[in-house]
């Protein structure tokens, strides 16, 4: 079996940063050198007293990713989560979701290639603004609820989401 290395702009991220309109998916990536997903996940763990070891169960994930970006006025992500910490959004106001993209599992040919994707609500927390020679924001974004799967298809760099049947 052939195996393809997978780059990281082969992962694509996108935040929603028109929430209270309509889905506008700005790619997460200007002045952003890294980006992970921490799982956090929930584990429950249980020894009974008639056994010697214990059993644990995977009951969720609390999946949160978190974001160090030098501050580029005009990027719709940076200019998002500003306003977010200009106004110390809280609440419905920090609301918003985000689309993962796997752009190297796709099917299709030509202008019809789709993508597998994930999509989450997810909330977006200020955790730092750093305003000295490279002035960076730093964030948290943590994914809220079950996953939405489906897939996406791109024009003009615009992703549009289609959630599975």
């Amino acid at each position: 079996m052939a195996y393809t290395k997978i780059t990281r702009e082969q992962i694509a991220t996108y935040l929603n940063t028109t929430p209270k309109d309509k889905e506008t998916w700005s790619i997460v990536g200007v002045g952003i050198t890294d980006y992970g997903q921490s799982f956090n996940p929930q584990v429950e763990t249980e020894k009974w007293i008639i056994h010697k070891n214990a059993t644990s169960s995977l009951e969720s994930y609390q999946i949160q990713g978190d974001v160090s970006q030098k501050c580029y006025f005009g990027d719709p992500v940076y200019d998002f989560v500003n306003n977010l910490r200009r106004t110390a959004g809280v609440g419905s106001a920090v609301e918003t979701q985000i689309l993962d993209i796997d752009l190297y599992d796709s099917t299709g040919e030509g202008e019809l290639i789709s993508y597998k994707a994930t999509k989450y609500d997810c909330i977006v927390a200020i955790t730092g603004y750093a305003t000295g020679e490279s002035p960076v924001i730093e964030y948290s974004i943590y994914y809220n609820g079950d996953p939405t799967i489906g897939t996406v298809t791109i024009a003009d760099s615009v992703p549009t989401f289609t959630p599975e049947a």
